[in-house]
Protein backbone atom coordinates (compact mmCIF):
# COMPACT_ATOMS: atom_id res chain seq x y z
CA UNK A 1 0.00 0.00 0.00
CA UNK A 2 2.92 2.15 0.57
CA UNK A 3 3.97 1.93 -2.62
CA UNK A 4 0.72 2.65 -4.24
CA UNK A 5 0.17 5.94 -2.49
CA UNK A 6 3.11 7.70 -4.37
CA UNK A 7 2.02 6.35 -7.60
CA UNK A 8 -1.43 7.19 -7.23
CA UNK A 9 -0.23 11.22 -6.41
CA UNK A 10 1.69 11.05 -9.57
CA UNK A 11 -1.79 10.22 -11.76
CA UNK A 12 -3.80 12.78 -10.00
CA UNK A 13 -0.86 15.51 -10.07
CA UNK A 14 -0.76 14.74 -13.79
CA UNK A 15 -4.75 14.45 -13.98
CA UNK A 16 -5.07 17.91 -12.41
CA UNK A 17 -2.52 19.95 -14.74
CA UNK A 18 -4.59 17.73 -17.77
CA UNK A 19 -6.56 20.02 -19.74
CA UNK A 20 -5.71 20.28 -23.40
CA UNK A 21 -1.58 19.95 -23.86
CA UNK A 22 -1.33 20.91 -27.73
CA UNK A 23 -1.31 19.28 -31.02
CA UNK A 24 1.31 16.15 -31.82
CA UNK A 25 2.18 17.95 -35.55
CA UNK A 26 2.17 21.97 -36.13
CA UNK A 27 -0.41 21.46 -38.86
CA UNK A 28 -2.53 19.96 -36.54
CA UNK A 29 -1.73 22.75 -34.18
CA UNK A 30 -2.95 25.59 -37.24
CA UNK A 31 -5.91 23.12 -37.96
CA UNK A 32 -7.23 23.16 -34.29
CA UNK A 33 -6.71 26.95 -34.16
CA UNK A 34 -8.09 27.77 -37.41
CA UNK A 35 -11.68 25.88 -36.88
CA UNK A 36 -11.44 27.16 -32.87
CA UNK A 37 -11.51 31.04 -35.07
CA UNK A 38 -14.62 29.93 -37.32
CA UNK A 39 -16.61 28.09 -34.16
CA UNK A 40 -15.54 31.51 -32.22
CA UNK A 41 -15.40 29.38 -28.98
CA UNK A 42 -12.93 31.29 -26.58
CA UNK A 43 -12.73 28.18 -24.83
CA UNK A 44 -10.96 26.28 -27.62
CA UNK A 45 -9.40 29.33 -29.19
CA UNK A 46 -7.17 29.81 -25.74
CA UNK A 47 -6.76 26.17 -25.58
CA UNK A 48 -4.79 26.00 -29.31
CA UNK A 49 -2.62 28.99 -28.62
CA UNK A 50 0.45 29.02 -26.52
CA UNK A 51 -0.38 29.34 -23.08
CA UNK A 52 1.02 33.02 -22.05
CA UNK A 53 -0.50 34.17 -25.04
CA UNK A 54 -4.18 32.28 -24.56
CA UNK A 55 -3.99 33.46 -21.08
CA UNK A 56 -3.36 37.74 -21.21
CA UNK A 57 -6.27 37.49 -24.17
CA UNK A 58 -8.67 35.31 -22.02
CA UNK A 59 -7.66 38.04 -18.59
CA UNK A 60 -8.23 41.07 -21.07
CA UNK A 61 -11.79 39.56 -22.77
CA UNK A 62 -12.93 38.76 -19.32
CA UNK A 63 -12.17 42.40 -17.55
CA UNK A 64 -13.60 44.15 -20.65
CA UNK A 65 -16.56 41.39 -21.10
CA UNK A 66 -16.80 40.69 -24.89
CA UNK A 67 -15.15 38.02 -27.32
CA UNK A 68 -13.27 39.67 -29.33
CA UNK A 69 -12.68 36.03 -31.22
CA UNK A 70 -16.33 36.89 -33.14
CA UNK A 71 -15.23 38.83 -35.66
CA UNK A 72 -13.10 36.29 -37.34
CA UNK A 73 -13.86 36.47 -41.36
CA UNK A 74 -12.01 32.77 -42.38
CA UNK A 75 -14.28 31.82 -44.75
CA UNK A 76 -11.71 28.32 -45.59
CA UNK A 77 -8.36 27.32 -45.45
CA UNK A 78 -6.05 24.77 -46.56
CA UNK A 79 -2.85 23.82 -45.00
CA UNK A 80 0.89 24.14 -47.32
CA UNK A 81 4.10 23.90 -46.14
CA UNK A 82 5.41 23.56 -42.79
CA UNK A 83 8.80 24.50 -42.30
CA UNK A 84 10.49 23.20 -38.75
CA UNK A 85 13.35 25.44 -36.78
CA UNK A 86 13.72 23.56 -33.71
CA UNK A 87 11.09 23.88 -31.56
CA UNK A 88 9.62 26.95 -33.82
CA UNK A 89 7.58 26.01 -37.26
CA UNK A 90 6.26 28.29 -40.08
CA UNK A 91 3.23 27.18 -41.75
CA UNK A 92 1.74 28.47 -44.64
CA UNK A 93 -2.04 28.38 -45.26
CA UNK A 94 -4.17 29.17 -48.06
CA UNK A 95 -7.52 31.20 -46.83
CA UNK A 96 -11.05 33.17 -48.09
CA UNK A 97 -12.03 35.38 -46.16
CA UNK A 98 -15.00 37.83 -46.28
CA UNK A 99 -13.89 41.43 -46.85
CA UNK A 100 -16.81 43.47 -46.86
CA UNK A 101 -18.72 41.77 -49.63
CA UNK A 102 -15.62 40.42 -51.25
CA UNK A 103 -13.94 37.28 -51.03
CA UNK A 104 -10.37 37.45 -50.85
CA UNK A 105 -7.83 34.46 -51.00
CA UNK A 106 -4.27 34.85 -50.19
CA UNK A 107 -1.72 32.50 -48.67
CA UNK A 108 -0.64 33.46 -44.84
CA UNK A 109 1.62 32.39 -42.32
CA UNK A 110 1.26 31.04 -38.73
CA UNK A 111 3.87 30.33 -36.12
CA UNK A 112 3.53 27.06 -33.72
CA UNK A 113 5.80 26.83 -30.98
CA UNK A 114 6.52 23.38 -29.72
CA UNK A 115 6.22 22.91 -25.48
CA UNK A 116 6.32 19.68 -23.76
CA UNK A 117 6.94 17.32 -27.21
CA UNK A 118 3.27 19.43 -28.15
CA UNK A 119 2.66 22.11 -30.99
CA UNK A 120 0.41 25.21 -30.45
CA UNK A 121 0.02 28.24 -32.08
CA UNK A 122 1.85 31.52 -31.34
CA UNK A 123 0.26 35.39 -32.51
CA UNK A 124 4.15 36.47 -32.49
CA UNK A 125 5.23 35.93 -35.71
CA UNK A 126 1.94 34.90 -37.54
CA UNK A 127 0.23 36.96 -39.94
CA UNK A 128 -1.46 40.13 -38.55
CA UNK A 129 -4.83 38.84 -39.75
CA UNK A 130 -4.95 36.55 -37.15
CA UNK A 131 -4.70 39.19 -34.37
CA UNK A 132 -8.26 40.40 -33.12
CA UNK A 133 -9.54 43.64 -32.67
CA UNK A 134 -7.87 44.68 -29.14
CA UNK A 135 -10.68 46.91 -28.31
CA UNK A 136 -14.82 46.57 -27.73
CA UNK A 137 -15.96 48.07 -31.45
CA UNK A 138 -18.74 51.10 -30.70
Amino acid sequence: MKKLAPLLLLFLLIAACGGDEGSDTPEEAVTRFIEALQSGDPEDIYAAVHRREGESFQKSDERMDWNRWDYCNIEEFSIGEAVLDGNRAKVTIHTKREVGEEIQEQDELVVCIQENKKWKVTMSGSSPLFLPPSKKPD
